[in-house]
């Protein structure tokens, strides 16, 4: 390789690893836009068909998905902030001016979102209407609350099953007799297959089911986000069940503070990982990012200090760490909840 070529992909690396940074922060509009400059100057400095343009490629359909999919969710959240905002007597906080703004603005200058893919979930707009009916009708956030929730534990038949475990443990509080078996024979599976081809890892979209072996640790495997999970449950309790994600973390405490827990993906830690524990993957839906340590609990309490939740890997009730350290894993995971409507 000569010198020029080596200061073209060292130029090349260092765009990706931006993108990579923006993805993971969650911001889509800037990521979409790194996306986009990566790979214009791969297409000058790369031959056609080269791996790494198709590995650009990728990543730039991923960011225009994920782009689309929270520019929907910011007015949704809007709606939501609204209706908070009028119950507790505020104005509108900076943050909201700022999204309101930037949904005026692709309004204006005629921006239009691409098509989002297969859909994996119920419309998250039906939620965010039916978390701000929810919200507007509650009692004022109380100072804490705890709830007393089954706790079930994951191991031995589950070694990777939390996320099956944790929403067990929530339908049986909504009265619902299921155990965290039928669970995981039910719920959704990726069936791709996990490969390494040149130097790439190559595996299944935990968004889209889950991904490898949940009974075995000797066998690749992963876990499964939210939107299978909710799928599952709206089976037991159809009709009642909402997608919380990419809700404010107070949203969370309002559904705590009327007694009832709420289905969150986390990691094992509970505290905001480094960049190095995430890797890419490439999955036949596009690129994801993931962690090992991804884990799910259940989300049980809160007071000013701390959290308070069921973890499927601890037989400790009610476990607790501090409520902003928790927070921010939760914010660093995509704000995944999921719960239901008393109603």
């Amino acid at each position: 390789m000569n010198t020029t070529n080596k200061i073209f992909i060292k130029k090349l690396k260092q765009l990706d690893d931006e993108f990579l940074s923006l993805y993971r922060q969650e911001r889509y509009p800037e990521a979409l836009g790194a996306a986009r400059k990566t790979l214009k100057f791969a297409e000058e400095t790369l031959e056609q068909g080269d791996p790494f343009r198709e590995h650009l490629k990728n990543n730039l359909k991923y960011a225009k998905r994920e782009y689309d999919e929270t520019a929907q969710k910011i007015k949704e959240d809007a709606c939501i902030g609204e209706i908070k905002t009028a119950k507790k007597g505020r104005k509108l906080s900076g943050s909201l001016i700022l999204l309101c703004a930037f949904i005026s603005a692709c309004c204006i200058l005629g921006f239009t979102f691409l098509p989002q893919g297969p859909k994996i979930q119920a419309s998250l707009s039906s939620d965010y209407a039916a978390a701000k009916e929810f919200i507007s009708h509650a009692h004022e956030l109380k100072e804490e609350s705890i709830i007393e929730a089954p706790l079930i534990m994951q191991n031995p038949e589950l070694p990777r099953g939390c996320e099956v475990t944790s929403l067990a443990m929530l339908l049986q509080y909504a009265g619902v007799p299921v155990d965290k078996l039928t669970l995981a024979k039910e719920i959704k599976k990726d069936p791709a297959s996990y490969k390494i081809k040149n130097g790439k890892i190559y595996f299944g979209n935990p968004h889209y089911g889950f991904v490898g072996n949940m009974y075995s640790l000797h066998e690749p495997g992963y876990g499964v986000y939210h939107g299978p999970v909710r799928q599952l449950m709206e089976k037991y309790l159809p009709g009642k069940t909402i997608d919380l994600t990419g809700c404010e973390f107070e949203d969370l405490l309002f559904f705590l503070s009327e007694e009832i827990p709420v289905w969150v993906v986390i990691n094992s830690t509970f505290s905001e990982l480094a960049p190095a524990e995430f890797i890419t993957w490439h999955t036949p839906t596009g690129v994801v990012q993931i962690t090992y340590r991804m884990h799910s609990a259940l989300l049980t309490g809160f007071d000013r200090e701390y959290v308070y939740f069921n973890d499927p890997l601890v037989n400790i009730p009610n476990n607790k760490t501090g409520r902003e350290s928790f927070q921010v894993a939760w914010e660093q995971m995509g704000k995944q909840a999921v719960t239901y409507l008393p109603y």
